[in-house]
């Protein structure tokens, strides 16, 4: 790329902290604006971050010209419409998982997206990090798969905030916050990039005294193959994430930022797949950039998208998640 994607950032949150560094990791990205409902703390955010453009008005940061792409980093009750208004004013959107709120909003903006010629690409870590090409091309290594576990509980910087009687957003369900949409997201993009849509997908979970879901387990059905995937924001995961077959065993950690992928023979042999780097959401703005450059299509990432979506939709129909208001088109 010539010169680099002008990118402006919805949010000023720790998850804006790691584009911009990522940003700066990239050779094709800069961040050049910062919107924020609160001025002092744009402002704040703009200086410590040397970012050029602050904004506290959605209007004159989708219009303005100081980026040609927003990166929507708000709360999720928000995608769907600050997507739309972003996409409305000939912007490029990079969209923090998940998508949106279901997938009838998700089928919206893609929908919107394609008919303007821009792109509009979900930021998924996993998806663009090499993790998953590795595991995807050393899969055939542990033979018949019998099953797998994704699991990715991640206790809350926030969870004691809560508990100590304060209202975090991160546990605010009319925000559109659950553990399903915020941490098994993940799981289920890897799972489905794996090993595609489930026959049939079982949900439960357990939820905070404000409603919030807290935790949750997901059984997807394969046939011969069952895959569990855990999630919780209270607790923290102490084992790792497998993929089981006759042969061996793929053993991961954390999917939002990998930093191993082993192969484990029945033999006793082992394997050593990935190396990590520091900031993986570099992935995802390389990949981002070079689709706003070349204009090549993001079909595979929307249906990758969408199937999310859609099992999201189906398991909160079983554990009764309902976002009121937010689901509307």
């Amino acid at each position: 790329m010539a010169n680099p994607l002008r990118i402006g950032i919805i949010g000023t949150s720790f998850v804006s902290d790691w584009i911009c560094e990522a940003a700066q990791m990239s050779e094709n990205c800069e961040i050049t604006a910062v919107y924020s409902r609160d001025l002092a703390r744009g402002s704040a955010y703009a200086e410590k971050q040397c970012i050029g453009g602050c904004f506290d008005d959605e209007e004159s940061f989708f219009s303005s010209d100081r980026f040609d792409a927003v990166y929507v980093a708000s709360p999720n009750i928000l995608h769907y419409r600050q997507t739309l208004d972003a996409l409305n004013h000939g912007k490029h959107v990079l969209c923090e998982k998940p998508l949106a709120i279901n997938a009838a909003q998700a089928e919206r903006m893609i929908h919107l997206a394609h008919e303007k010629g821009l792109i509009l690409l979900e930021a998924i870590r996993p998806v663009h990090d090499p993790f998953l090409s590795a595991l995807q091309e050393n899969l055939h290594k542990v033979g018949r798969i019998r099953r797998a576990t994704f699991e990715f509980c991640q206790y809350s910087s926030r969870y004691d905030r809560f508990l100590a009687g304060e209202r975090p957003n991160v546990f605010e369900a009319s925000l559109g916050n659950a553990a399903l949409m915020d941490l098994a997201v993940y799981c289920l993009h890897v799972c489905v990039a794996l090993f595609g849509e489930p026959r049939k997908l079982s949900a439960g979970a357990s939820f905070l005294p404000n409603g919030t879901e807290a935790a949750g387990t997901m059984l997807l059905d394969y046939g011969e193959q069952q895959t569990t995937i855990s999630y919780s924001k209270v607790t923290s995961s102490v084992h790792p994430s497998i993929v089981q077959g006759e042969l061996g065993t793929l053993v991961f950690d954390t999917l939002n930022q990998p930093s191993y992928l082993k192969m484990l023979y029945r033999d006793g042999r082992s394997e050593e797949l990935f190396t990590p780097v520091k900031n993986n959401m570099v992935h995802e703005l390389n990949a981002f950039s070079r689709m706003v450059e070349s204009g090549e299509s993001t079909a595979t990432f929307d249906e990758l998208s969408l199937r999310v979506m859609r099992l999201l939709d189906e398991a909160r129909r079983q554990i009764d998640i309902d976002f009121g208001a937010g689901e509307t088109l």
